[in-house]
């Protein structure tokens, strides 16, 4: 499961990825910045997901590069399984607004589509305002 945060789209998203494969469920979160790192850690302890959190370093302030490099370490790891990339995804208010938000999902997904063995599952969460 990918996760930027801790936000409304977080739990549906783990909540998904536990019902598919209860005992194979990582949490994965690129580190863009050391200092919103540190505090994205102590949140994850002090909400107690009992997932495990895995951090990517992306030295050059990259989400896509780390986050491939990561997914094809876990598909060579467990080559006869089918992979599954769990990313909450928010739906804004308005259908226009989608065309501003979430092009960073949509690169990776566009990237993960050419691998074989990978399912891209999006999460959706409705943005209320």
């Amino acid at each position: 499961v990918l996760v930027s945060g801790i936000h409304r789209g977080v739990l549906p998203a783990l909540q998904y990825a536990s019902s598919i494969a209860p005992d194979n469920v990582t949490a994965v979160y690129v580190d863009l910045d050391s200092e919103t790192t540190e505090k994205f850690k102590q949140k994850w302890q002090y909400w107690g997901f009992d997932i495990p959190l895995v951090v990517l370093d992306s030295p050059y302030r990259s989400l896509t590069g780390p986050l491939l490099a990561y997914i094809d370490e876990v598909d060579a790891r467990y080559n006869d399984d089918m992979l599954t990339i769990v990313m909450p995804e928010f739906v804004p208010r308005r259908w226009w607004q989608h065309m501003l938000h979430n092009q960073t999902g949509l690169l990776l997904k566009t990237a993960l589509l050419f691998k074989r063995g990978r399912i891209v599952t999006s999460v959706p969460y409705h943005l209320e305002r």
